[in-house]
């Protein structure tokens, strides 16, 4: 019986601990908010991952927003190229399964326009929608995914 006690709390510091090795950081949200994400999840996280892209598509890890809220609004910056990556994990650990799968899309954001994604996990169906929005016509379009490889083009 002390044996599996103590391999319980082994179990449980190891989890722990491997939590703090994660190398996600916090995104900085110093810019004016021209982005909205909402959301509809169950029984997965998500996260949105941001990067900056630089000359020959160079990209640079700015940080992660957890999706944690129905509502959440940041700013990322205009007139230069980003590279998003919504992220969805779903773990169980009582079964020992684990799954990821993610939607990435580079966009370069407009002054005078906001942007927001929809992004949702129900019934076993993820789905992410990017929409760019004339402040001034409030038009709204739907985005294509555009690949990080066709940056330059």
């Amino acid at each position: 019986m002390m044996r599996i006690y103590f391999a319980l709390v082994a179990l449980v510091f190891m989890v722990l601990s491997l939590g703090g090795c994660a190398t996600t950081r916090h995104y900085k949200d110093a810019l004016p908010h021209n982005l909205k994400v909402t959301s509809k999840i169950e029984s997965v996280t998500a996260a949105l991952d941001i990067y900056s892209v630089g000359q020959q598509c160079k990209i640079t890890y700015l940080g992660t927003v957890d999706i944690d809220q129905d509502l959440l609004e940041i700013g990322i910056a205009t007139g230069k190229a980003s590279y998003l990556v919504v992220s969805f994990t779903n773990s169980s650990f009582w079964s020992s399964s684990s799954g990821f799968t993610h939607y990435d899309f580079s966009l370069l954001p407009r002054k005078a326009y906001r942007y927001l994604i929809d992004v949702s996990y129900i019934d076993n169906i993820y789905n992410v929608i990017v929409y760019e929005i004339n402040q001034l016509s409030g038009e709204k379009r739907e985005m294509e995914g555009k690949e990080l490889q066709n940056c330059g083009s």
